[in-house]
């Protein structure tokens, strides 16, 4: 084999996490990131770490706020974490890496992690400075991660933490120890507003509800390139940019904890863009019965028309189907007043609980028809086989009332 090529494969051969090329003389990093080379048994690892306040603003919010959650909040995300949820003792992760795709090609170059330090928010970053570094990363990240019980992350379940196992196993340590909950927060936000935003990404979060603008941040799809450029060149001068995004989004995870609580604790103002019927389906899944409907309730007064609807229907639905059913004719009532689709459904729905539950055929007509005049009024409101099914039931339920009357 020629020697050329020889050199070439040494140069870039990895094994076992441990490159044999040499990494080029790199600049004074210190001095550029403000950071510190933190020792460990298989070598240096480059720390960055940052303290902030809990007074600290993120945009509209206070960091604090994400670390006072009321009961129906942390009822909440304790269900969603797998466990008994604690912000004041959660780890907030996030990596930066070499690309999206995973797998064993795939470096976590940069792993932010935030968690409270008595009055203030410290965000530490472990730097990889070069492939041959991986090793001193990891045990720098499982030292601090065996501290913590519960993790916070975005889209972390689905990538940052499978990443890191992957990288933990490349470099034949011990597994990456998993967290006894892991709440992740990109889940509860397609829940909360997918139907309010164009999307559910963390700078669209941030923008829409935090009110915070990055500015000059640097674009996701291009801090893998600067990483390799900086690797393969030496040219450092765009590292801080990756170091504040990444510090932003942690800030940002810890921030829109605090807008969950706000959203939850204050159903009456609309301004917050939280999807009402979402969190109360959310709630009941979660098996906050009690609460769902209660916030449900609270929720209901502060909405335009339109959303009225859909939350009352939902609210009759789970009130009948946890022996309210006073509660749920309310809801029916207010529904076929207001004419229109909802109107026939609505109907429709007293109908079944006339006849089946209170037995009071009369009454179950007298809605049946209500719904058929109201399908009339509107008839592209329900399916084509609505008026045929109506006149079934109106047709069942005279021929029932006669049965009934002939046996008084």
């Amino acid at each position: 084999m020629p020697t050329d090529l020889v050199a070439k494969l040494r140069a870039f051969h990895t094994v076992a996490g441990r490159s044999t090329a040499a990494p080029p003389s790199p600049p004074a990093l210190h001095d550029l990131l403000g950071g510190h080379d933190a020792p460990t048994p298989e070598g240096d690892c480059f720390v960055v770490e940052r303290a902030y306040p809990l007074a600290h603003r993120h945009g509209a919010l206070e960091l604090g706020h994400g670390f006072a959650l009321t009961g129906l909040t942390r009822q909440l995300l304790a269900h969603l974490a797998g466990g008994p949820f604690d912000p004041g003792s959660a780890l907030f992760l996030d990596t930066e890496t070499t690309g999206l795709a995973g797998g064993t090609g795939t470096y976590a170059f940069l792993v932010g992690l935030g968690y409270r330090d008595g009055d203030r928010f410290l965000v530490r970053q472990l730097f990889l400075r070069h492939p041959a570094h991986e090793p001193a990363l990891l045990h720098a990240l499982g030292t601090t991660l065996a501290r913590f019980a519960t993790w916070v992350t975005f889209n972390g379940k689905a990538f940052d933490a499978p990443l890191l196992a992957t990288r933990f196993q490349c470099v034949r340590r011990e597994p990456l120890p998993a967290p006894a909950r892991h709440l992740d927060l990109l889940p509860l936000a397609r829940r909360l507003w997918r139907t309010r935003l164009p999307s559910c990404a963390l700078g669209v979060l941030e923008r829409a509800l935090l009110s915070v603008e990055r500015g000059d941040d640097i674009p996701s799809w291009r801090i893998p390139e600067a990483y390799f450029a900086y690797v393969h060149r030496g040219e450092a001068a765009v590292l801080p940019a990756i170091f504040a995004h990444n510090a932003a989004d942690i800030l940002s995870m810890a921030a829109l904890l605090g807008y969950c609580d706000a959203a939850i604790r204050a159903p009456h103002s609309h301004a917050n863009r939280l999807d009402p019927l979402a969190l109360v389906r959310l709630l009941h899944r979660v098996g906050l019965v009690h609460d769902a409907l209660a916030w449900g309730e609270a929720a209901l007064a502060a909405l335009p028309a339109d959303e009225q609807r859909p939350l009352r229907w939902e609210l009759a639905r789970l009130h009948y189907r946890h022996g309210a059913a006073a509660m749920a004719v309310a809801h029916w009532r207010a529904l076929a007043t207001g004419g229109g689709p909802w109107a026939v459904r609505a109907f429709e729905a007293l109908a079944r609980h006339y006849e089946r539950r209170e037995r009071d055929y009369a009454a179950a007509q007298r809605v049946t028809a209500a719904a058929l005049t109201a399908l009339h009024l509107c008839p592209g409101a329900a399916s084509p086989m609505a008026h045929e099914r109506l006149e079934r039931r109106l047709a069942r339920l005279w021929f029932r009332s006669r049965l009934a009357a002939r046996s008084r």
